[in-house]
Formats: structure tokens, C-alpha cells, sequence
């Protein structure tokens, strides 16, 4: 079943995520991290370079006319931090399947059944690349439930 993002969710994606940073780009150093209030999530249809939608093909994001989309999603952190004075303190986190992986931790620990916008996450650190190449390593401090 494919579940489509409405014109209204595409808009506020662009809202919400336009100034936010990713704390976890490329020049990322181990013990670099994040914490912060998800104010919104964001889910999005990938597309390639050139602007074409991606599907999920074999198991693999391709430009086709149909199948199921390929969807991006990130949550968007209030942060305290300030790297320059156009920096506004948001922060995308992009939840690819590592960064999961530390989250569901987090919620573990906080016995909650999965992020809610209000909620925190603390201490969000990049630990350093997994073994044999194939993503990174991803701790949390803790996840705390909305009020």
C-alpha cells in the first residue's frame, strides 16, 4: 500500500526543513552530536539528480512510472546551538536505517512507542564508521516523551 504525501505535506516539508542542517553530513567527526525537540517531521519522495521521482525496483530506488516511492523521512530538531548568526538552531536528522537504530534505543529505555513531535532527544552522537564500511555507528543518550 503506497501512502501519498499531500500538496499541503510537500509545502510544509519545505517550511519546516529549509534553514535546518544536518548535524551528520559528510565532514562529521566521531563524538559530533545533536539534541533537541522534534518540531516536525518530514517525509518526502526521493528523487535522483536530475529531478525524476524514485521507486522502489528489485529492492533498489530506480526512475520507473510506478511502484512503491522511495520516502525520505527526517525529524526536525529546535537545537540550542548556534554555528554562525544565520544559523537558526534547527537541525534535520535524517532517519536512515543507523540513525534508527539509535533512536529505537532511545525508546526502549523510555518505554515509548515511537517519536511524537514535542518529544527529545538527547545526546544524539555519531560514533564512528561501522565495521567493514557499511554505514556508521549512531548512540543516544536518551529519548524523553512529551509532556
Amino acid at each position: 500500500m503506497t501512502n501519498a504525501l499531500t500538496d499541503l505535506d510537500q509545502i510544509n516539508a519545505e517550511l519546516m526543513s529549509g534553514s535546518a542542517r544536518n548535524p551528520f553530513g559528510r565532514e562529521v567527526k566521531p563524538g559530533d552530536g545533536v539534541s533537541g525537540e522534534i518540531i516536525a517531521v518530514i517525509r518526502r519522495h526521493r528523487h535522483n539528480s536530475q529531478g525524476q521521482p524514485l521507486y522502489w525496483i528489485n529492492r533498489r530506488p530506480t526512475v520507473a512510472q510506478a511502484g512503491d516511492p522511495v520516502i525520505d523521512s527526517q525529524l526536525i530538531l529546535e537545537t540550542d546551538a548556534r554555528d554562525d548568526d544565520q544559523d537558526d538552531g534547527l537541525r534535520a536528522v535524517t532517519m536512515d536505517r543507523d540513525v534508527q537504530r539509535a533512536i529505537r534505543v532511545g525508546l526502549r529505555r523510555a518505554r515509548a512507542n515511537g517519536v511524537a513531535i514535542g518529544g527529545r532527544l538527547e545526546g544524539l552522537l555519531y560514533v564512528g564508521p561501522a565495521e567493514g564500511g557499511n554505514g556508521r555507528i549512531y548512540d543516544i543518550g536518551s529519548y524523553t516523551p512529551p509532556a
